[in-house]
């Protein structure tokens, strides 16, 4: 890319002189009173404590850190972590240039403690933090020194995720995340980053656990992380040597300096499982036609009903919503419409206290209360009712994509009067001709149908719906409708060609705008391409479908799955009318905590 530099003649010059003319006048003026010195930018320095940082047979549960200036606390619960974790939380508090710290669990022989005040403390005046600063001290005879670092990233969105608990269990049992509290812990910081403190000797497995309940134990539906693999943190020295030059040729010292070098770069990608407690949430009768059951997760089993004062026969439908949450019956005997009270039993599957599905009956009354009509209105003193029509939906509009196909919809189940005519013309000069579209349903309900043509750009087409071609459950049929489309142009879109490298055969490429709302998704091959694109921002993501049923899974630690890999190309792409892009992309060439792009990144703090 060139860098392309403008100078403007006699600019600099101008400057100068402005600038002299400035400080003469600022040196004339002495009236202008005391101007403040330099802004502080310093964060407070912890000049003693009680007992000293790092001491060692401490068995009191109070410490006193004195600062060189007044200082606070802020979100000192958030952010402050004691580890090994309490089971009642620390009193941390500030007074004047002190901070003080109450431990209210009695403390455990020969322990390492780290009190861990990440940027909780800072100066008064600023509010400079004073960053990553941690206290240490143990009940016995030494300090622990090991160290665990590395990074938390949201498994899907590869955000970092901040505010969670990262935690060891040197129990490697699969029962010990569930039933016992960590070893150690820490907290990441806002970029997903964190160091866990203080560590003996031995084997741990690692976990990240968005704990809301503050019991440091994993709760189903709570968001968490594992690493498959258990770690033994080591520390190892390593030298490096610094070169003192006594003039540009001549070498006057060499002077080594000795690094510690801890067991870092962890990558841990943190999702929800899927679990949710089943439960029954209620019914409603909106309308008369229309019953609707609520659930707060999905139904593996459909529920069953037994009416109690009314009979479904086969024209009664029942339709589940796409996360099978919420049920549907549509009623269509005119007879049922005019009962306001429908009794029944309702058997569905419920978690219990085990978490594990039961089932469960209940009795249910659902009414519906009859809306007034606002169809009527006022005309020469008398009252007129406007004729009410069954409502379409549809996608299409005056300009319109080349390769979309034209979508109608409706609010109930329809059927199709086949002896109605929908025609779809095409413009030629100032004549119309027909055109051999489709009219196919996309539902056994009638809640959905498309319109199948191949568009050509740049012409006029439009779609002749007669009266009555669609009638509804609710007894309303539609009115006639005319639909105008304008296809797009050709030079109006643009077409990306992306070459893939190393591809193992069950990648998925998804196209996202700004807002990582994905635009388009494919299979990946060698090479992929993306035709018909709007100019515009795009973006590039692709997850394994380890699995193979197109979408991206999340994890299960009971199940030991991990999440399906995800990955993001690197670099925003710019697509222009009429252009054609090319890029290359190794999806394993970077590592995943530096792939997404920096519009993209958010952060998604998990507050306990």
């Amino acid at each position: 890319m060139k860098r392309i530099t403008t100078y403007f003649g006699g600019v600099k010059a101008l400057i100068i002189y402005a600038l002299a003319g400035f400080l003469a006048l600022s040196c004339a003026n002495r009236g202008s009173g005391p101007q403040g010195g330099p802004k502080d930018v310093a964060p407070p320095v912890a000049v003693s404590s009680k007992p000293e940082n790092g001491a060692i047979n401490y068995r009191k549960q109070t410490i006193e850190i004195n600062f060189n200036e007044i200082v606070l606390l802020e979100k000192a619960f958030e952010k402050v972590v004691v580890s090994p974790p309490q089971a009642k939380s620390a009193i941390v508090k500030a007074y004047g240039k002190k901070v003080a710290v109450e431990l209210l669990d009695s403390l455990q022989p020969d322990r390492t403690y780290i009190i861990d005040f990440a940027d909780a403390i800072v100066d008064n005046n600023e509010k400079n933090p004073l960053k990553d600063y941690y206290f240490a001290f143990s009940t016995g005879d030494h300090i622990d020194s090991l160290m665990v670092g590395g990074t938390v990233i949201d498994a899907h969105t590869l955000n970092p995720t901040g505010g969670i608990v990262v935690g060891l269990h040197s129990n490697q049992a699969d029962s010990a995340l569930t039933t016992q509290p960590f070893d150690y812990i820490t907290k990441t910081d806002d970029e997903g980053r964190f160091w866990i403190k203080g560590i003996a000797e031995g084997s741990y497995k690692v976990f990240a656990l968005g704990d809301m309940n503050s019991n440091y134990r994993y709760d189903k539906g709570e968001t968490m992380a594992f690493l498959d693999s258990v770690i033994t943190p080591t520390l190892d020295l390593t030298e490096e040597r610094d070169t003192i030059w006594r003039d540009s040729t001549t070498i006057d010292t060499i002077v080594t300096h000795t690094h510690p070098k801890y067991t870092a770069g962890i990558v841990l990608r943190s999702f929800t499982d899927d679990f949710k407690r089943a439960s029954f949430i209620k019914a409603e009768r909106t309308e008369p036609y229309k019953m609707v059951l609520y659930f707060n997760a999905p139904n593996d089993s459909m529920p069953r009903i037994e009416p109690l004062n009314f009979a479904i026969d086969s024209a009664c439908l029942q339709h589940a919503n796409a996360t099978r949450d919420t049920l549907v019956y549509w009623l269509a005997d005119t007879l049922l419409w005019q009962q306001d009270t429908l009794s029944y039993t309702l058997t569905y599957q419920k978690t219990d206290s085990t978490d594990q599905l039961a089932w469960q009956t209940d009795t249910l009354h659902t009414v519906y209360r009859a809306k007034k009509s606002a169809n009527k209105k006022k005309n020469d003193d008398k009252q007129t009712v406007k004729k009410e029509f069954l409502k379409l939906q549809t996608n299409a509009s005056g300009t319109f994509d080349l390769y979309n196909p034209v979508t109608l919809s409706f609010d109930v189940p329809t059927t199709r009067d086949t002896t109605k005519q929908i025609v779809v013309e095409q413009q030629a000069d100032t004549l119309w001709r027909s055109v051999p579209a489709t009219l196919v349903g996309t539902d056994t309900f009638g809640l959905a149908y498309r319109i199948d043509y191949a568009w050509e750009p740049e012409k006029r087409y439009r779609i002749t719906i007669d009266s009555a071609a669609f009638a509804g459950i609710n007894g309303l049929h539609t009115n006639k409708q005319e639909i105008a489309l304008n296809i797009k142009s050709l030079e109006s879109y643009a077409t990306f060609y992306l070459i893939m490298k190393h591809l193992q055969g069950n990648e998925i490429v998804e196209l996202l705008d700004k807002d990582e709302k994905v635009i388009r998704t494919a299979p990946a091959e060698a090479e992929t391409v993306f035709r018909y694109l709007n100019p515009g921002d795009y973006f590039l993501r692709l997850f394994i479908d380890t699995n193979g049923n197109g979408k991206w899974d999340t994890g299960n630690y009971i199940d030991k799955l991990q999440p399906e890999e995800m990955f993001y190309f690197q670099y925003k792409i710019t697509m222009r009318a009429f252009w054609d892009i090319e890029e290359t992309w190794d999806y394993r060439t970077l590592p995943i905590t530096q792939q997404k792009p920096k519009e993209l990144i958010k952060n998604n703090k998990k507050k306990n």
